[in-house]
């Protein structure tokens, strides 16, 4: 029978009570819940299909995550359930240029703890109750997660060729009437189905994967333009050139 220790149990419940965005704290969580994991039994460090990161994308993200395919962040979370992940903190985040979903096959030794496997243990969620009697303070994300986020810890890089959803704006309604040739006379009626099915163009929203590959093609490429012009630039004023 595997043995869960308050350790492993207080530390769980901290990284689930998060660290508001300070990269500090959350390198000094990870610090305490990564060798409690990594001596559980495999079953919980591993996961069969697909694993989902929502990410809120700045511009000194892409030179990494798009240029060079790889950014790593260290320990953070996965889920395994896309819904979860489109719909995690919004759509949007004042300083973000976009938002960006991840879809991710984890490596073996990517998978530093699969959090739903635990809940799925009879063993585990006596420990974990048995813990919450004794230490109610220190069992509150633990207890109010539970397996609902689906989530998965692991140590596995950001790469742009994985993004299958970016968020950005639909054409504008009319521009879109134009181009079906619609008239003008008939034009409410078809924006009041658009209201009625949550699909009003010029709302922010996902687009799909290819529209996203799309997007992420042509970014990478304009990036490397620009990066050969300054090349070509510094070339030209080099003297005898």
């Amino acid at each position: 029978m595997t043995s869960f220790s308050d350790s492993f149990l207080s530390a769980l419940d901290e990284w689930q009570r998060g660290w508001r965005e300070d990269q500090t704290k959350r390198e000094e969580l990870a610090g305490r819940l990564e060798p409690e994991a990594l001596a559980l039994p495999a079953k919980f460090r591993s996961v069969a299909g697909l694993c989902y990161r929502k990410r809120f994308l700045h511009l000194g993200d892409f030179e990494q995550v798009l240029m060079f395919d790889r950014k790593e962040e260290g320990l953070v979370s996965w889920t395994t359930s896309l819904p979860y992940a489109e719909t995690f903190k919004g759509l949007k985040k004042p300083d973000a240029v976009c938002a960006a979903i991840f879809e991710h096959t984890p490596a073996e030794d990517e998978v530093i703890l699969n959090i739903e496997e635990l809940w799925a243990d009879a063993h585990f969620v006596q420990a974990a109750e048995d813990f919450r009697q004794r230490n109610p303070g220190l069992s509150a994300a633990l207890f109010h997660f539970q397996e609902r986020q689906g989530e998965v810890i692991l140590r596995a890089p950001l790469r742009g060729s994985e993004i299958i959803r970016l968020t950005g704006t639909s054409s504008d309604f009319d521009e879109l009437c134009e181009r079906a040739g619609i008239p003008e006379a008939d034009r409410d009626a078809h924006f009041q189905r658009l209201v009625e099915t949550g699909n009003v163009p010029g709302d922010l929203r996902y687009i799909d994967t290819e529209q996203s590959r799309r997007a992420v093609k042509r970014t990478i490429q304009k990036m490397h333009d620009k990066v050969q012009s300054l090349l070509a630039q510094h070339i030209a004023g080099k003297p005898g050139h």
